[in-house]
């Protein structure tokens, strides 16, 4: 891809469920924003939330949006989310399509996931296990976040 063929508007990457930008100098997206750049690319790796729905994740996400339009006077961005990050672009471009150009799902769950459904078999909603496993995960998300070396906010 060279300059000319790059992208009209910025790349967006959405990670996914426990997703980071940069976690004690390794990169969620290694070697993709570089390559992508070197292209001609504009690439934003965004934060959203490691562990929320993608209800939650895709208003973080639109509220990125925003400020990405305003930083670079783009008027639609495209969208490419990892994993749960496809359900949450998913969520943002539905709300919001005058902002968005496309969305590309890499190994998106849009048929559904075989860890939150054995999750939701093992630990249903209301019991002790979900209150559980939701102190847990939030406790991994808290460190992750401690350790975070990438996002610049």
């Amino acid at each position: 891809m060279s300059t000319t063929t790059a992208p009209r508007y910025p790349l967006v990457l959405v990670p996914g469920l426990l997703g980071f930008i940069r976690l004690l100098g390794y990169s969620y997206w290694f070697g993709i924003i570089a390559a992508l750049r070197r292209q001609g690319a504009r690439v934003f790796p965004v934060l959203v939330s490691a562990v929320h729905s993608s209800e939650v994740r895709g208003e973080q996400l639109l509220e990125r949006i925003a400020q990405i339009l305003k930083e670079t006077g783009a008027d639609k961005v495209h969208l490419i989310g990892h994993s749960q990050g496809a359900l949450t672009a998913r969520y943002a471009a539905a709300l919001k399509p005058e902002w968005v150009a496309s969305v590309t799902s890499v190994a998106g769950p849009n048929h559904g996931s075989e860890l939150a459904d054995f999750l939701q078999r093992k630990a249903p909603h209301g019991s002790w296990r979900e209150r559980f496993l939701t102190v847990v995960l939030r406790g991994v998300a808290r460190c992750m976040a401690w350790l975070e070396t990438g996002y610049t906010g």
